[in-house]
C-alpha cells in the first residue's frame, strides 16, 4: 500500500510541475521515476507530454510509445502517442499505428482524428476529408475537427468552402478563440483583410496576451491606432510577465515585438527581438542543419536519371518554379496564374514527400511509385481549359534532376535575387518552430543560401537548357518587358493581367500572403542595407566562389 501511495504521490509531484511550466525539472523527475517503477505507463506518458510542451517531437514519440507498449489498451496513450508522430512530421508512421489499432476493431473518434491528420500530411486529401466527416458525425461539437476539415478544404483549394466551415463555427461558438484566430488568418488568405481584423480583435479579447494571436495581428496593415495602442500594451506585458515555458509561445511574442518595431523604423530594436526569437527556435535544431549538407551532396553525387521520352498527356504542361525562400517564387506564381490558361497550385510538397520516400529506401526502389505517377495523383483538381499549371515550391531546386526525368516538357523557373534582401526577409519571418530549420541561425541561412548555389550550377551543367533564369530585381523594376519575356519562356500568350497579380482572388497560404496583394513594386530591392551590421554573420558565410558579386561587394564596403 505504501508503494502504491508513493507512485501516486509522485504522478501527482511531477504534473504539478508540468502545470507550473516547470519542464526541465517535470522531465527529469518523470524519467528517474520511469527507471523506479518501469511497469508504469504513466511516467513515460509524463516524460512525453514534457518533452512535446518543448517541441521535442522525436523524444516524445520515444517515451509516448514506451508508454504505449506497458498499456495498449489505453486510449488515451494511442493518442499521445499516434499525435507525436504526426506532429514529429511521421505522418507515414502514424498512419501505420492507427491502422494496427484500426484492426483490432472502429476506431474512437480522437484516433481517427489523429489519422485524418496523418492522411492530409500525407497529401492524401479525399481521404482526409472521408475521416474526418466521420469523427464530426459522431461528435458533432468537437469544433477542432471543423477546424481541420478547414484544412483539408484549403489543401484541395476548394477557400470558400473553408470558410463556410469556419465562420459556421465561429457563428455558433463565438467564445471559441481557435475558430476565431483561423478564420482571420483564412479571410487574410484572400485578401479579407476588414474580416481578418474583425475575427482577430475578437480572438484577443477572448484570450488577451495569446502569443500566435498577438502575433497574426500586428502583421495585418489595416491595424487602427486603438489596435496598435492595445498591441504595444499586451506584447510589453508579455515580454515584461513571467517566462513563457513553450519556446515557440515564447519566440512568438518575440516576433511580435519585432513587428511593431518594423512599423516604429526602429531596426536596431527589431533585429534584437527577432535574434531572441530565432534562438529561441533553433535550440535541438542543428542535428537538421547537418543533415541538409549530408543530403545535399549525397543528391549531386548521384547520376541524373535518363528522361522520360515522352511527355505526360493526362496533364497540363508543368511549370515548376523554385528559388531560395523569399526570393520573389510566389510572385511569379502569382504573374503566371493570372493567365486566363495557367493555374497556380501554390506550394505543393508531393516531390519532396516522394523525395523522402525513395531516399529512404535505396534498395528497395520497386516499392516507391516513379516520381510522375506519384505526383500526378496527389494533384489538386485542374481546370478543364488550363494549357499548364504551376508549382511553386522554393525546395524543389533539390530535386530538379528527378523532375527533368519525370516531365520532360516541363519548365523550371529559377528565381534569383539579392541573397542578403534574401537573408533579411527570411530573418523577419516566422516559419515554425520545426519549419524551415536553417533559417534560424544566419551562419545556416549562408549554408543554405551556399547550397542553393551549388544545386543549380549542378544542375544548369547536367541539364543544359531545361532552367530558365528569372532575376528578381529585372522583374519588379521592369514589369512590363519582363513578364512580356516570362509569357514568351512559357509558350504563352502574353496578357495584361499578368501586370495585375494582386487582383488574383486565389487564396495564398505563404508567409507572402499580404505583399502579393499590393501591386508590383521594388520597394525592398537593397533592403538589407538597413541591417548590415546585424547580416554580418550571414554575409560572411557566403562561398565567395558562389557568390562572387556579394562577396566582391562586401570586400568594398568594408575599404
Amino acid at each position: 500500500m505504501q508503494k502504491a501511495d508513493q507512485l501516486k504521490a509522485e504522478i501527482s509531484s511531477i504534473g504539478d510541475l508540468l502545470k507550473t511550466g516547470r519542464l526541465d525539472r517535470a522531465f527529469k523527475r518523470a524519467t528517474k521515476a520511469a527507471k523506479k517503477w518501469p511497469k508504469a505507463a504513466a511516467f513515460p506518458r509524463l516524460a512525453g507530454l514534457c518533452a512535446i510542451q518543448q517541441q521535442k517531437f522525436k523524444l516524445a514519440q520515444t517515451y509516448f510509445e514506451r508508454a504505449w507498449r506497458l498499456d495498449p489498451g489505453s486510449a488515451e496513450l494511442i493518442q499521445n502517442y499516434g499525435l507525436s508522430l504526426v506532429q514529429g512530421g511521421e505522418a507515414d508512421t502514424a498512419l501505420r499505428f492507427i491502422d494496427k489499432i484500426g484492426a483490432r476493431g472502429p476506431l474512437a473518434p480522437a484516433q481517427q482524428f489523429i489519422r485524418a491528420m496523418a492522411l492530409l500530411r500525407e497529401h492524401q486529401e479525399e481521404e482526409a476529408l472521408a475521416a474526418i466527416e466521420q469523427v464530426i458525425e459522431h461528435q458533432p461539437g468537437n469544433l477542432q475537427a471543423y477546424c481541420l476539415k478547414a484544412d483539408i478544404l484549403d489543401e484541395l483549394r476548394q477557400w470558400e468552402r473553408a470558410l463556410e466551415v469556419l465562420a459556421a463555427v465561429v457563428e455558433q461558438h463565438p467564445k471559441f478563440h481557435y475558430g476565431q484566430v483561423r478564420l482571420a488568418k483564412a479571410q487574410a488568405g484572400v485578401g479579407r483583410l476588414d474580416d481578418a481584423l474583425k475575427h482577430v480583435r475578437s480572438a484577443l479579447a477572448l484570450v488577451p496576451g495569446h502569443p500566435e494571436t498577438l502575433r497574426f495581428m500586428v502583421t495585418l496593415p489595416n491595424l487602427s491606432q486603438d489596435d496598435l495602442s492595445a498591441l504595444r500594451t499586451q506584447i510589453s506585458d508579455s515580454l515584461d510577465g513571467q517566462p513563457k515555458a513553450n519556446r515557440e509561445e515564447a519566440a512568438l511574442i518575440q516576433f511580435a515585438a519585432a513587428n511593431l518595431a518594423r512599423r516604429d523604423k526602429d531596426t536596431t530594436r527589431e533585429m534584437h527581438h527577432l535574434g531572441e526569437a530565432h534562438k529561441l527556435l533553433r535550440d535541438g535544431l542543428q542535428t537538421w542543419e547537418d543533415r541538409r549538407e549530408q543530403d545535399c551532396r549525397k543528391r549531386l553525387d548521384a547520376p541524373v536519371p535518363i528522361a522520360s521520352p515522352e511527355p505526360r498527356s493526362d496533364i497540363p504542361r508543368p511549370i515548376f518554379v523554385v528559388g531560395l525562400p523569399r526570393s520573389g517564387t510566389t510572385l511569379v506564381e502569382r504573374i503566371l496564374s493570372a493567365h486566363s490558361r495557367v493555374q497556380g497550385l501554390g506550394e505543393l510538397a508531393s516531390v519532396q514527400y516522394w523525395a523522402r520516400k525513395a531516399e529512404a529506401q535505396p534498395s528497395k526502389g520497386q516499392e516507391v511509385p516513379k516520381l510522375a505517377d506519384y505526383y500526378v495523383e496527389c494533384l489538386p483538381d485542374l481546370t478543364e481549359d488550363a494549357a499548364a499549371f504551376v508549382d511553386k515550391a522554393p525546395g524543389n531546386y533539390a530535386y530538379l534532376g528527378a523532375i527533368a526525368q519525370a516531365f520532360p516538357n516541363a519548365l523550371i523557373l529559377n528565381v534569383q535575387r539579392d541573397p542578403r534582401d534574401v537573408a533579411l526577409s527570411m530573418w523577419r519571418e516566422y516559419f515554425g518552430a520545426r519549419g524551415l530549420s536553417f533559417t534560424h541561425d544566419l551562419k545556416w541561412m549562408a549554408a543554405e543560401a551556399n547550397r542553393y548555389r551549388r544545386y543549380m550550377l549542378h544542375w544548369q551543367t547536367m541539364l543544359p537548357g531545361r532552367i530558365h533564369d528569372i532575376r528578381y530585381e529585372y522583374l519588379v523594376n521592369n514589369l512590363q518587358d519582363a513578364v512580356q519575356d516570362l509569357a514568351r519562356v512559357c509558350d504563352l500568350q502574353f496578357e495584361d493581367s499578368m501586370l495585375s497579380p494582386q487582383s488574383s482572388s486565389d487564396a495564398v497560404k505563404t508567409a507572402s500572403s499580404l505583399q502579393v496583394r499590393r501591386p508590383v513594386n521594388a520597394a525592398s530591392v537593397g533592403r538589407w542595407r538597413i541591417a548590415a551590421d546585424q547580416l554580418a554573420p550571414f554575409v560572411q558565410g557566403l562561398d565567395a566562389d558562389l557568390w562572387p558579386e556579394v562577396k566582391e561587394e562586401a570586400g568594398d564596403l568594408r575599404q
